[in-house]
């Protein structure tokens, strides 16, 4: 069965030509169920997952989310041309000091290749003492939220949030509790394949975005 992790970075608009395409980042668990943020996919009925290599688009839909930790579990609709190889999510909380590096696609169609932002654990709770997330030295860019962030043995240790720009940080929701959700669900994950490179895929909020993507930008 082909393997895969996907990305979705949300958590802003990004403006392409007259139209708004909302994108996000997420990860294939494998090969049929995406994680993301729940932020990413709100309001959303037919989120799309955009295979850039491809150029194609595949439905997927929402099957549980929560909105205290911003976790959403998606289940793709259709088997995709190709996929990347799917990752596996740290099981225990990280220690202060632990270094991550965050992968996505802030913007798909304008800068197809990874954006890769090292951040480290700043403190275990986020500024309004919620324990649901890690507080992490250096930011994000905007469009990130959804995304995995890699220990150095190539585990996703969290999932990319949201920004505090002023203050130089940004929060993650620890992957405990997106591993809470798909047991939950009973959603099995695949083991590490540790190629963390292609682990990484974007997510549009509608089909409608990628085809007026495609229309104002020629993609």
């Amino acid at each position: 069965m082909i393997q895969l992790i996907g990305i979705i970075f949300a958590f802003v608009v990004i403006a392409f030509a007259e139209d708004d395409v909302h994108c996000g980042t997420g990860f294939f668990v494998n090969s049929k169920y995406i994680v993301t943020a729940y932020h990413v996919v709100e309001g959303y009925e037919n989120t799309c997952y955009y295979d850039i290599k491809n150029d194609t688009c595949h439905q997927v839909h929402l099957v549980d989310y929560t909105v205290d930790s911003d976790v959403a579990v998606l289940k793709l609709d259709e088997e995709p041309l190709e996929m990347p190889m799917v990752c596996r999510l740290a099981h225990s909380e990280l220690p202060i000091g632990e270094k991550l590096i965050s992968y996505g696609y802030p913007e798909p169609f304008v800068e197809p290749e990874l954006t890769i932002i090292p951040l480290s654990i700043h403190m275990q709770y986020r500024y309004d003492g919620n324990y649901n997330y890690y507080r992490m030295t250096g930011t994000l860019r905007y469009g990130m939220s959804g995304g995995p962030n890699f220990t150095r043995d190539g585990r996703i240790g969290g999932m990319s949030k949201s920004i505090i720009a002023e203050e130089n940080t940004s929060n993650l929701v620890k992957s405990t509790e997106v591993v809470r959700l798909l047991r939950k669900n009973g959603v099995a994950e695949y083991p590490n394949t540790k190629n963390v490179k292609k682990c990484a895929i974007s997510i549009l909020n509608s089909v409608e975005d990628f085809k007026s993507a495609q229309f104002n930008w020629g993609v």
